[in-house]
């Protein structure tokens, strides 16, 4: 009878422990290889992914650069805090490390935004297109498609490869290697001076990303506007660029820290993550 007992009541802590803690949609990479990490400078680099960042400065703001290199499109990944149905948030190295991530930057903050197309490693969760909003399209190549104020017509319209990834928040940034000049304020602090990330593709075909951070109006930083940040990321040699969630949201984060870390002030929990993997481990099996 004890036994009996004692089996009812695993059955029911761990129903208890579902409910509360549902099953993720992660897939994490490989453990990044320490001996990969370079000794100096923000890098690294095995037979399956390169990752460099440098810091540099412009309007009077502190930035980063992270370049990226794959060798598969499968090594782009978003993850979530509790679900992409969910409206959790965690902190971000939290996120990180439990992916395995290599590098990852702050996602677009989805829970956010109640409408929009939203897919995430290829599960689609949302179909609410609303014109509203720039949607970043990422297919099953890697490749990176950008429509502006996005409605129903836009989305059916697109006739490429399976979407891997789609995000919400934007606006684009660069498209089609023309720099986006004109903003509209749409919950973006478009024309005020604010920390900001954004992802981009260096060219379609290839496999090389790059990401951008910014400081916001804080200590010896001003911050920078839309228009100045498309500037700087484009810059950068990129074919089409997006702009993600920003304010304290902006993280970079490599090799278990923030690599903005001297301008996050407050910085607040987040609702998911992009995020690039090694996949060395698998290889070698």
């Amino acid at each position: 009878m004890t036994g009996t007992l004692g089996q009812r009541f695993l059955l029911i802590l761990l129903l208890i422990i579902l409910a509360v803690y549902p099953a993720f949609a992660d897939v994490p990479g490989s453990l990044p290889a320490a001996s990969s990490y370079a000794s100096e400078g923000l890098s690294y680099e095995d037979e399956t992914i390169s990752v460099s960042i440098t810091q540099g400065r412009a309007y009077e703001t502190d930035y980063w650069v992270a370049r990226i290199k794959l060798s598969e499109p499968g090594q782009l990944r978003t993850a979530s805090a509790r679900g992409f149905d969910a409206n959790r948030t965690v902190r971000g190295l939290t996120l990180a490390a439990r992916v395995n991530a290599v590098l990852a930057i702050n996602g677009d903050y989805f829970s956010y935004i109640p409408d929009g197309y939203l897919i995430r490693n290829g599960v689609q969760y949302r179909d609410l297109p609303s014109g509203k909003r720039d949607v970043l399209l990422i297919d099953d190549r890697g490749d990176f498609y950008q429509l502006p104020m996005a409605a129903r017509e836009d989305i059916d319209a697109f006739s490429g490869n399976p979407i891997m990834n789609s995000f919400n928040f934007g606006p684009a940034l660069v498209i089609d290697g023309v720099r986006v000049e004109e903003y509209v304020e749409n919950n973006n602090a478009a024309f005020k001076p604010r920390q900001r990330m954004a992802i981009a593709q260096v060219k379609r075909g290839s496999l090389e990303y790059v990401a951008v951070a910014c400081a916001g109006p804080r200590g010896r930083n001003t911050g920078l506007t839309l228009d100045e940040f498309s500037r700087l990321v484009y810059e950068q040699g990129v074919e089409n660029a997006y702009n993600l969630d920003g304010g304290n949201s902006t993280m970079m984060m490599f090799n278990g820290a923030y690599v903005n870390t001297g301008d996050l002030g407050n910085i607040r929990d987040i609702s998911d993550i992009i995020y690039f993997v090694s996949t060395h481990q698998e290889e070698a099996k």
